[in-house]
């Protein structure tokens, strides 16, 4: 999922998202047991401190689409 108006893209793999920048990894997030909301906290946090501002709401919309059906607050399984 590329990530409107930034250079950087999220990747769903088995276990982990992977934040890529011109194709390479830059970080990694594991998202078992954890709600989509923390999980938006931690990568808009990782990316506000890169210097790439981004509307929390359309990464989470974002997250949404890579995770159909999954609740808020709920555990991502």
């Amino acid at each position: 999922m590329r990530l409107t108006g930034t250079q950087y893209s999220l990747e769903k793999k088995a276990e982990v998202l992977e934040l890529r920048k011109a194709g390479k990894v830059i970080e990694t997030y594991a998202f078992k047991g954890r709600s989509i909301d923390e999980l938006n906290e931690e990568i808009w946090n990782s990316l506000r401190r890169k210097g790439t501002p981004i509307n929390k709401e359309m990464l989470l919309d974002g997250l949404f689409s890579l995770f159909p059906g999954v609740r808020r607050h709920g555990p991502i399984k």
